[in-house]
Order: C-alpha cells, then structure tokens, then sequence
C-alpha cells in the first residue's frame, strides 16, 4: 500500500509523457520511463506528497484557475501587442512589490509563475511573502497591486 501511490504517480506521468511524445520507439520509451521514476522520486525526496489534500482538492480548482489564467494571457498578449505597435510613450516599465498573503509556498509559487507567465509581467524575486515583478505600464502594476490574481490563487489553495 505504501508503493501505491508513487507507482500510480509514475503511471500518470507516463501517460502524459505518451500522449504528449509521440515517438514510440524502444529506447524512447526507455527514457520516458526513467524520467517518470525520477521525477517521482525527486518529489518524494521533497515531501510533497505528505500534503494529501493537494490532490484531491486541487481536481476541480486548478480547472477553473487555469481556464482564468489562458484567459488572462490571451487579453496581455494583446495589450502587449497594442504597446509594441503603439507609440513608445504608452511604455512605462514599472518595479511593484505585491504582498502576496499566500497561505502556503504552493501558493506562493502559483502566484509567481502566473506573474510571469502573463505576458508583460516578470516576476523578479519572492521574499517571504513579498513578490517583486516587473510591468511594462503602469496599468499592468495597478492590476498586481489591486490582487485579483492573488484572490484566484488563494481560491485554488487547498490550505
């Protein structure tokens, strides 16, 4: 029972590696095979599957979160789009300090990566619970600073 869940582990991400492969020759697979069991291993080492209500409560939250975060993206992408084509004065590169009341590193580390894998925004540093990031306008900082992205990730937090 105690091998159960890093085997069922190993499984999925062996099924996504295949989906997402699409070379199925021997030596491939072999491979595949060995990341999976290494990746799991590794998160083992971390302790991160101590936190059973990850998964669980993250099946029908993280979805939704993102669904919102492509949404999100696509909206920057295009007014990051309207800056470059745009005069040069509609850029006002911008330092702002969030303070994220994460509840958890989990949380804080969603919070990052959504920073910046929204277009025009770079997170820079996550100190405790203060994120650093980068805007390209103003606009873009008033936006961090209001929340709504650290309100939808505290939503998907299972703690």
């Amino acid at each position: 029972m105690r091998l159960m869940r890093p085997l069922l582990a190993v499984i999925a991400l062996f099924l996504v590696w295949l989906l997402w492969g699409g070379l199925y020759k021997t030596p491939v697979l072999q491979l595949g095979i060995a990341s999976c069991v290494l990746v799991t291993w590794l998160t083992w080492r971390m302790a991160l599957p101590d936190q059973q209500a990850h998964s669980i409560a993250l099946i029908y939250r993280v979805p939704l979160y993102w669904a919102w975060l492509l949404w999100e993206m696509v909206v920057t992408n295009i007014q990051v789009l309207r800056l470059v084509l745009g005069p040069r004065s509609a850029l006002s590169p911008t330092i702002v300090d969030i303070d994220a009341s994460a509840s958890s590193k989990f949380a804080l580390t969603l919070l990052g990566n959504s920073i910046t894998l929204t277009p025009g925004t770079l997170t820079i540093n996550i100190d405790g619970t203060k994120i650093t990031a980068h805007c390209l306008t103003r606009s873009a900082a008033q936006d961090l600073r209001a929340g709504a992205m650290s309100r939808r990730v505290a939503a998907v937090d299972p703690n």
